[in-house]
């Protein structure tokens, strides 16, 4: 009953499982909620797994309009769309004649002027002429860009127009008009020269040749001007600076002269002199006295602690007093003790002679404390004399150190006001005897120090227009309409998001094409997965048999034992192609495994006519059954009509968790079990990206076969595909492009109109999706609807619905 149905098949009859959509009609979930292809893939895939394919960006795609700028990727699209950026070349020609017919006529003229500035080479007459004569620079670029906001100011202006309306008092051109051509002047010294030439711009010839003229006259008149003044201001300038300077000077000697009679500075430093020896002779006593008080007070110690034990005893510098008096009767006593001790032991303490040396050991012990006594009683007095000569030699040390810290902050602020004062004087004294130099000098130079500007060769009316410039004009079209033409056609490639033709893929996808398979006219997926079975000479199984030589070629031949085929999306024909790879293989003499992996949507139970299979013999149940015992998959194996081909299906997934398989040991159990059962497994998959069992079957398998449908087939999806699985450590060998309309049979030649007429020149015609079915074979479809084909009950009801969902031309949906 459709009731009893997994909910990731469908809600009833008429509906399609909840991954390939709501309901009957409706988009497949795991195209979320829109399909936007011209930006990032950020939408989930629905019940497939929630792969989002935002997670990595396409290969041409950073996130701008425009997309990764790189030399490949541009060559390969002005090659594809070299009509468009043509077109914006045309465009920009016309709009470049445009521009050059509409632009107004423009005539330039030319005059000449020299300058000279005639420095005097002495360096004090700059100093005295500065405040007259500016310093406008060394060289004459210096000197042209320091000036030229003078020639171009209001007052040079102003003479310009009167100039002219002096020289032309008939004409009738307005002064703003004037105004507005001098505005445009262009000065500009000659190289290595003193030319200046000025060129101006207007529409008329004789009023920009005139204006040019008036300009050169108007600076040469300017100048004069400016000279005459700066040569009468000079030397009065000058010494009036001079006369400053001499009362500064007289003003710092008198300060001078005040300072060293208030402030005795020698008698300060003598007397400083003076207390540093005293200070230093009493710093070395107070040393010498804290020297000798820890030795006494060491001796005191010591001389303490012997009269509580004289065994503590041991020695005394010779220069503390009674220090030898202390030893000998230290001596005596040890030898007293030594001869007590030596008759001790030969003798009993009650012999006479013990008594004898007892009593001299208590002498000779008590004769050395006494003299340590007295010892200790001199170092105690001499300890105290020494005490109360550091208290006075410390606090003579401190009224030094006052007296002398007084005399030198004294001494610092005489010196430095008086160092300020020399300073000064001896400055402004420099600087007066310069001055005096410069007015004498300046006498001289005034007339000579003067910058001379003198008219060179006027300026001719023009006779050939300088604008508009036909070169400029068309040059700067041509760039900007190629530029702009590149720039969409960018724009375009990075927008557009489908595979065209093998350059996308091999060199966008960077994926190698292993086989191009042509479109096969059929109405039913069985009919199509069989087809080698019925032609084996047909182009579809040709083609399908060179991919199976490649694959045993030696380049491939290590890694083509255990295959998976996989799609970025249902429809793209991975299921026909694993079955004819798998026909192809059996049909060479090769033993053959066929695994549907697709646990979710399993298909080829129905292919290979598996209708009477149990829950025993499923694929899919007895993985999940499997628990922690090892099933016998041997007993899962269907022989098929095809020698050397054997094939594994599952039934519906009810009941069946693909995600808890899949992260089970017994799938890795059942790879070994088929590597050495068969010489060649191929396995059907999920679509990538709808779930996530691709990726662990990926990395089980020797290699990863990606299916590619042109017009079909999305770049960011396949991307991220690629760069997943390898990053999980997969071994993607290439592609297979499916699903080629032939228009003729000849070579598949590489030419291309280009990705906007979705048409090709490669003898083949791409058609849409994997469909093994024409867009018009309305016949085909009426049979579809009539007959049913192998689709009974709830199955038949599922695959309407499923194949209802698919673009029109869709027959086969993964």
């Amino acid at each position: 009953m459709a009731a009893d149905k997994p909910i990731y098949y469908g809600g009833g009859k008429g509906s399609s499982p909840i991954y390939y959509g709501g309901s009957g009609g409706k988009k497949p979930i795991y195209y979320g909620a829109a399909r936007n292809y011209g930006g990032s893939y950020g939408v989930s895939y629905g019940a497939y797994g929630g792969t989002a394919y935002g997670g990595t960006r396409a290969e041409n795609d950073d996130g701008s309009l425009v997309g990764t700028i790189t030399l490949a990727r541009m060559l390969r699209v002005i090659s594809q769309r070299w009509l468009s950026i043509f077109v914006f070349l045309l465009v920009g020609l016309i709009v470049s004649f445009a521009v050059y017919r509409i632009s107004p006529t423009i005539y330039e003229a030319t005059s000449e002027f020299t300058m000279d500035m005639r420095r005097s080479t002495g360096s004090n007459s700059r100093g005295a002429l500065a405040d007259v004569t500016p310093d406008y620079g060394n060289s004459y670029i210096e000197i042209f860009n320091t000036r030229i906001s003078d020639w171009r100011s209001e007052k040079v202006i102003a003479k310009i127009v009167q100039q002219y309306r002096a020289s032309r008092p008939s004409s009738t051109v307005s002064d703003e008009e004037i105004i507005g051509t001098l505005a445009g002047a262009k000065l500009e010294l000659g190289r290595n020269s003193r030319i200046i030439k000025i060129a101006l711009r207007s529409k008329s010839p004789s009023l920009c040749a005139d204006l040019a003229n008036a300009y050169a006259e108007s600076i040469e008149a300017f100048t004069d001007e400016e000279n005459k003044l700066r040569c009468d201001k000079a030397v009065s300038q000058i010494h009036g600076n001079v006369e400053r300077k001499r009362r500064e000077v007289d003003k710092v000697a008198k300060q001078l002269l005040d300072f060293r009679t208030a402030n005795k500075v020698d008698t300060l430093r003598s007397t400083r002199d003076t207390i540093a020896q005293s200070l230093s002779k009493t710093t070395g006593d107070i040393l010498a006295l804290e020297t000798s008080e820890t030795q006494l007070i060491e001796w005191e110690k010591m001389l303490s602690a012997v009269q509580k034990d004289p065994a503590t005893y041991g020695s005394l510098s010779t220069g503390i007093p009674r220090a030898q008096e202390i030893a000998s009767e230290f001596r005596a006593y040890q030898d007293s003790e030594g001869q007590y001790q030596k008759l001790l032991f030969a003798f009993t303490g009650e012999h006479p002679e013990v008594i004898t040396a007892k009593k001299a050991l208590e002498l000779a012990k008590q004769r050395f404390l006494d003299a340590a006594a007295r010892a200790l009683l001199t170092g105690r007095s001499t300890l105290q004399v020494t005490r109360n000569q550091l208290v006075n030699l410390k606090q003579k040390q401190e009224e030094l150190r006052n007296s002398l810290a007084s005399i030198a902050q004294r001494i610092v602020l005489a010196e430095s006001g008086l160092g300020m004062l020399e300073a000064e004087y001896n400055v402004a004294n420099e600087v007066l005897k310069g001055l005096i130099l410069n007015e004498n000098q300046a006498r001289i130079e005034a007339e000579a120090n003067n910058e001379i500007v003198r008219v060179g060769r006027p300026a001719g009316i023009p006779t050939k227009p300088v604008l508009p410039n036909p070169l400029l004009i068309f040059g700067v079209g041509v760039f900007l309409s190629i530029a702009l033409g590149v720039l969409f056609v960018l724009v375009i490639d990075n927008l557009e998001d489908t595979v065209v033709n093998l350059a996308d893929i091999e060199g966008r996808l960077a994926l190698k094409v292993l086989a191009v398979l042509p479109h096969v006219r059929r109405k039913k997926r069985d009919e199509v997965a069989k087809f080698l079975l019925e032609d084996k000479y047909s182009q579809f199984s040709e083609s399908v048999a060179g991919l199976r030589n490649l694959l045993d070629s030696p380049r491939y031949e290590a890694v083509s034992h255990c295959l998976l085929i996989i799609s970025t999306q249902p429809g793209e024909g991975k299921t026909i192609t694993s079955t004819s790879l798998a026909i192809a293989y059996a049909q060479a003499g090769r033993k053959v495994l066929h695994v549907d992996f697709d646990l979710r949507r399993p298909r080829l139970a129905r292919i290979w006519g598996l209708d009477g299979m149990d829950v025993q013999h499923s694929f899919s149940h007895v993985l999940q059954n499997a628990g922690s015992t090892t099933p016998d998959f041997m007993a899962l194996v269907n022989h098929t009509t095809v020698p050397g081909l054997d094939v594994i299906g599952s039934l519906s997934p009810k009941g069946v968790s693909p995600s808890t398989i899949f992260g089970s040991s017994v799938v890795t159990e059942f790879f070994n079990w088929a590597r050495s059962s068969y010489d060649y497994v191929i396995v059907d998959s999920p679509p990538y990206g709808v779930v996530g069992d691709v990726v662990s079957l990926a990395v089980m398998v020797d290699a990863v076969i990606i299916m590619c449908c042109p017009d079909r087939t999305h770049f960011k999806p396949i991307q991220f595909c690629s760069s997943s699985l390898t990053e999980a450590g997969a071994n993607i060998i290439g592609a297979i492009v499916n699903d080629i309309e032939i228009s003729s049979a000849s070579a598949f030649t590489p030419h291309s109109h280009g990705r906007g007429y979705h048409k090709y020149d490669y003898g083949y015609g791409y058609g849409y999706g994997s469909g093994y079915r024409p867009k018009d074979d309305e016949e085909g479809e009426e049979g579809r609807r009539d007959s049913g084909g192998s689709d009974t009950g709830d199955e038949a009801d599922q695959a309407e619905s499923s194949e209802a969902m698919a673009p029109k031309g869709f027959v086969d949906e993964e």
